[in-house]
């Protein structure tokens, strides 16, 4: 048997060393096959393989004469199958408005910094700043509605 299991590749013999340690077998005289016990499993695993294809092709037969030759019988109902459509194309066309709108805010903030940055340059060069002043500012004509005075 170990002969068996080495030419199918399932061991390799070579040089065991026991220094005493105690290991729990798995070994069971049910399971353990001698040569004619393992014919007569192999000749009983073919039938059941053989058995298993056999129903698999009348399933198969029968699937094919109730649903079509190229059908499954899984299928999604076609209403169901134009609405997942238009799902998709609904999540795709919202993904470009979303795509587009924050490529357009990119731009403007690029555009509001290209400004902020020119008038930043033009402080340094001595001019007033473009932005107008509030009106109800502390100390600017607002200030009468805070007094009490409308």
């Amino acid at each position: 048997a170990l002969q068996l299991c080495a030419k199918a590749g399932l061991v390799k013999l070579g040089h065991v060393a026991i220094d005493g340690t105690k290991i729990k077998a798995n070994a069971s005289k049910h399971k353990a096959m001698s040569y004619g016990r393992m014919s007569e499993t192999e000749l009983r695993l073919k039938q059941e393989v053989e058995a298993l294809l056999q129903q698999a092709e009348e399933t198969d037969a029968a699937e094919d004469a109730k649903y079509g030759k190229d059908k499954r019988g899984d299928e999604l109902p076609e209403e169901l199958s134009r609405r997942e459509s238009r799902l998709k194309k609904i999540q795709q066309a919202k993904a470009e408005l979303e795509k587009e709108a924050q490529e357009k805010a990119e731009q403007e903030r690029a555009e509001v910094e290209a400004k902020l940055a020119a008038q930043g340059k033009g402080r340094e060069d001595g001019q007033e700043a473009a932005w107008p002043r509030a009106a109800n500012s502390r100390t600017g004509a607002g200030s009468s509605r805070r007094q009490g005075t409308a």
